[in-house]
Order: structure tokens, then sequence, then C-alpha cells
């Protein structure tokens, strides 16, 4: 392992989701060697008794001893664990600082509450200083391909340059989507549109896509790359495309803030309705 590896960070709280994350981070970590460091957030002092609760201390020491298991079984080489104590996305947020990227459950039961349940992906999605992976079972066991959304923001570029990398490692495909909405001219315009309107914007979006991705074969010339240029509004064409995927990757934010202020997130819809892991670049 070379001195500068990033390495993993993993939220684990010892429930079936927690305990998926640290598989999956741990096949991660696997092919370059990385280390991986797990971190497990007891609950917040208690405002009555003023001290954290000895519960809380017991339990967190059994998921840390737990945690060691875990790693021996995986094969983990480099891996530590550690127990921190406060509310948990500051405490996964704080802990991820210089790590290549955060994973966590796309649920979780555990110790603090419920602190690595659903809405701990979301807020960390748009707090952590790196990539965030919430993990789920992929619906698809023989997937393999990585989709990634493209939009020609900064971030979906970085989106996009993340999913190369870990194509790099796995042999996968890169599947680069770009959704476009089919009607939106439409709304601005009392005469409506015919049908070679219609084909000529299917064709800008297909050439609009093609010079996206146009470095992306010379940046990673050992990884396939497809494109699909399809009628679907963003969110909804990454959640389709989740069921035959290994990864979905999307960047935080989107190129047209408009839209994201009428649909709401494109990445937040995206981990809450995936059929697979979900990674948040920013």
């Amino acid at each position: 392992m070379a001195e500068n590896t990033p390495r993993i960070v993993v939220g684990y709280d010892g429930s079936h989701d927690a305990d998926a994350a640290l598989v999956w981070a741990a096949r991660s970590a696997a092919g370059r060697e990385q280390p991986l460091h797990v971190v497990i957030v007891a609950s917040a002092m208690d405002p009555v008794i003023g001290h954290y609760r000895e519960s809380d201390d017991e339990t967190a020491e059994r998921l840390r001893t737990g945690a060691l298991d875990r790693l021996k079984d995986l094969d983990v080489v480099h891996g530590t664990v550690e127990v921190r104590h406060g509310p948990a996305v500051p405490q996964l947020v704080q802990a991820a600082e210089g790590a290549e990227m955060l994973v966590v459950g796309s649920r979780g039961h555990g110790l603090a509450a419920g602190s690595l349940a659903g809405s701990v992906s979301q807020h960390a999605a748009r707090h952590a200083p790196c990539p965030v992976v919430a993990v789920r079972p992929c619906r698809s066991p023989h997937a393999h391909r990585i989709v990634v959304g493209v939009d020609g923001s900064p971030e979906s570029e970085k989106a996009l340059r993340f999913a190369g990398t870990r194509a790099l490692s796995t042999g996968e495909t890169v599947v680069a989507v770009y959704g476009h909405h089919p009607f939106s001219a439409r709304l601005l315009s009392l005469e409506g549109s015919g049908s070679e309107d219609d084909l000529r914007r299917i064709g800008d979006a297909d050439r609009f896509l093609a010079e996206l991705v146009a470095g992306f074969s010379e940046e990673f010339p050992d990884v396939e790359i497809a494109r699909e240029s399809i009628q679907v509004r963003p969110a909804q064409l990454l959640v389709d495309c989740s069921l035959a995927a290994t990864l979905v990757v999307v960047g935080s934010r989107g190129r047209d803030a408009f839209t994201e202020l009428l649909l709401g997130s494109v990445s937040q819809h995206v981990l809450h309705h995936a059929e697979c892991p979900v990674a948040v670049v920013r």
C-alpha cells in the first residue's frame, strides 16, 4: 500500500445495510490495497444526565469488536475501527476529510436512534468533502455496467471521471446517460412543435452527449463506454437505468438550476429510489 493512498471511510451501526456497506467498501479497497476506516457513531450526549449513556458505550464497544471481526472475515489487511460520539452526519463528514469516498448503508437501525438511516445518506451526500456511496442490493445480480448521469455541469464531469476510475479496477462498462425533456420547449411555445423539431432536438441531444464524453476514451483508454440519450427526465432515467446496473453515479448538483427547483434534486431522488448502490460526487 502506498503511503499516500486515500482511505475509504465506512459508517457502521451493526445493521444489515451497514454490513452490506462494509462488504462493498472492502471489495472496492481490495483491488488497490486501500486502507479502510470504519466509523461507529455513538449517540449524542444525553441532555438530562449530562453525559453519554453507559449503555451506549457498551453497545459501541460491541460494535467495534464486531467490526474488527468482520474486517478479518473480509480479509481486509489495512483496516481500522473508530468510535465517535455526537450527531451522526457531522461525525461522518468530519471522519471523511481527505478520504476517497464515504460509504454508508441505505438504511440503518443502530445505536444512535437510526444513526445510519436513509436521512444520513441524504445529508452526508450534501455535506461530505468526498464522494458518498449509499449501498443497497442490486436488482440485477448479473449486471456489469456503471451508469453515470451527465449534463455538462462540472459535477457531472467529476461523476464521469469517478465512474471511469472505478471501471478501471472492476472491468465494467461505463454507460453515460443524458436525460432530456421532450416537451420542455413546447411548454414555452403557444404553437407547439412538429415532428421535425422533435427529431432535431433528439439529434441535438445525441450530439451534446457525444461532446460531453469526447475526452473519456483518451483519459480511460482501457474502459469501454456507451452512450444513451433518452427523452426521459434525468432523475427517472437514472432510476430506470439502475435496474440493470451495479452502480449509479451522479453529481451533487446539476447544470440547470431552474430545473432543479422544479423537479427537486436529481441526486436526492436517485438516492431515494435507485435499485443499486448510488455514488454522489461533488
